[in-house]
């Protein structure tokens, strides 16, 4: 398994980065589209999620990259950034649980924690590596995108910013 490649730290920073562009975008939003933003925001973890924390440890196919992250972000939406990105809330990862793990490429079960505009789904598995879905669907099949959580944010954080310098949809 690979050791953790997020640390809280780390993780504040990359919310603070992305907070700023998001304001950003949603200072100018008005001279660019003519309908109103959606809610665009990083939301903390706060201390009554503990129990919601515990439960994720405690599951046996759960990465240490997703539990670093959701001990410091409980949700992201970005419904007018590119083409849409949302990586869920805790307690929502944590109902999938009941479900089932779906399994990945590699023959890993997975978790799925993120979904683009679109309805492609972002899943990672206990090797911390993030698997994206081949269509808008958990049955499509998944193939590896990340390395691990932190290269897939620092993607994420790029995707944002090229939205930010040119308007345009960045690649995840």
């Amino acid at each position: 398994m690979n050791s953790v490649s997020l640390d809280p730290h780390w993780t504040r920073a990359w919310a603070a980065d992305i907070t700023a562009h998001l304001q950003s975008v949603l200072s100018a939003f008005d001279a660019y589209y003519p309908f109103p933003p959606g809610e665009n925001e990083v939301v903390l973890t706060d201390v009554n999620q503990q129990g919601s924390l515990d439960t994720m440890r405690a599951h046996p196919a759960t990465s240490p990259d997703l539990i670093t992250f959701y001990s410091v972000i409980n949700e992201v939406a970005m419904p007018d950034i590119g083409n849409a990105f949302f990586i869920h809330a805790l307690d929502d990862v944590i109902s999938q649980f009941s479900d089932g793990m779906i399994v990945l490429s590699d023959g890993n079960e997975g978790t799925i924690f993120a979904r683009n505009g679109g309805g492609i789904l972002y899943a990672i598995g206990p090797d911390n590596k993030v698997h994206r879905s081949h269509a808008a669907s958990p049955d499509s099949g998944f193939a590896p995108m990340a390395t691990n959580l932190r290269d897939f944010l620092e993607q994420l954080r790029g995707a944002v910013a090229h939205f930010v310098a040119t308007k345009t949809p960045g690649d995840l």
